[in-house]
């Protein structure tokens, strides 16, 4: 058991499905936490290994990130809502940079299995991601990473589901987006089509809100039918692959014609012609009528996209690293940010109000 900055560490810290950071739990105040330990960036300590120009140029490096992290958690404590999920505690001590959220208890089901809910309840599910991911979409913040395992569901009082976003570490600001592949991560299976295309260094790939809207179209499907949106899967293994090469994504019969035609929608090629999370809402809310879903284009060639980027497996795993499975739901609370030495408490700012309803769990 180690103490890390006040939180002493039950067992050993570990990185069983995280190839970026060790995590375990800790206690501190008698209240247990999840902590998480980059891997990096180090802070260089040791002056007697490096020279004198890498350790500037480490710190420098360290200094950034602590930055970047600072001004991002201080702007998502802004959308803490109570089914947005954010860091509570961010500091470095000694060499390391550990983020901390509260433990939270979360429903044994596997979220794909929400198909199998009766339709009101997949519905009130919809619309609380729209809420949160909207409330995001408010403060510009992208999530990056939407997917089944960074939507954990939790029982109510009253017998249903509500549903929480987790898992920031891919996040970022519209107007800061990554610069580089390297500093973006992603799911394949809910990969919008623009954000492969910057990791391909291709036109038109362009990191918005909108490749939130397509990986939750993707996951409503699923919501909705147990199964992806529909392609050829003798000629393609992504959605994203099937909508850049011309294809439209064809949905599920058991999945009521108005939702499937908003599903749709959300997953079409142009980011531009997709919902924005709130008009997705209005349409699921029967506040304005779904869209017709647009005729399904003619096959095109099975290696070759509009933009005419070639598809091949090795490009894809080249381009893509696998993010790891998130481990912890995090619970919104004020952020601090510290080093070993000192730290600073921002008092969390109030979200602005939802253009539909106040909060996640209104409407339970």
């Amino acid at each position: 058991m180690a103490n890390i900055n006040g939180y002493q560490t039950i067992g050993e810290l570990k990185s069983a499905n995280s190839g970026y950071a060790k995590w375990g739990f800790a206690r501190k105040n008698g209240i247990e936490y999840f902590i998480k330990e980059f891997l990096s960036p180090i802070y260089p300590l040791d002056a007697t290994v490096l020279s004198k120009e890498q350790i500037l140029h480490k710190r420098q490096i360290c200094n950034n990130f602590e930055a970047e992290k600072r001004v991002f958690y201080n702007e998502l404590s802004k959308c803490a809502t109570g089914n947005v999920v954010t860091v509570m505690d961010f500091f470095r001590f000694g060499s390391k940079y550990y983020a901390v959220t509260e433990k939270v208890d979360a429903a044994k089901i596997d979220p794909l299995d929400m198909f199998r809910f009766g339709l009101d309840q997949k519905i009130l599910i919809m619309k609380i991601i729209l809420h949160c991911v909207n409330t995001l979409h408010q403060h510009s913040i992208v999530h990056g990473d939407i997917k089944p395992n960074n939507i954990l569901f939790k029982a109510t009082k009253k017998g249903r589901y509500t549903a929480k976003i987790i898992d920031f570490d891919s996040s970022f600001l519209e107007s800061a987006p990554p610069k580089t592949e390297e500093e973006f991560q992603g799911d394949l299976v809910y990969l919008a089509p623009e954000s492969f295309l910057f990791m391909a260094e291709e036109e038109g790939g362009v990191l918005t809100t909108k490749i939130d809207v397509f990986a939750l179209g993707v996951l409503f499907h699923q919501y909705m039918s147990g199964q992806l949106p529909g392609f050829d899967t003798s000629k393609y293994d992504y959605a994203f692959e099937a909508v850049l090469d011309g294809t439209t994504l064809t949905m599920s019969s058991m999945i009521p014609e108005n939702i499937a035609n908003i599903i749709s929608k959300m997953l079409d090629r142009d980011p531009d012609v997709r919902p924005t999370v709130a008009e997705a809402f209005a349409m699921l809310n029967g506040g304005v009528p779904a869209p017709a879903p647009k005729p399904e284009s003619a096959p095109s060639s099975a290696t070759v996209t509009s933009s005419g980027l070639k598809f091949s497996s090795n490009l894809i795993k080249t381009t893509m690293r696998t993010r790891p499975e998130p481990v912890v739901a995090p619970t919104a609370v004020p952020v601090h940010v510290s080093t070993a030495s000192e730290t600073t408490t921002t008092t969390e700012a109030t979200a602005p109000a939802s253009p539909f309803f106040k909060k996640a769990d209104d409407l339970l």
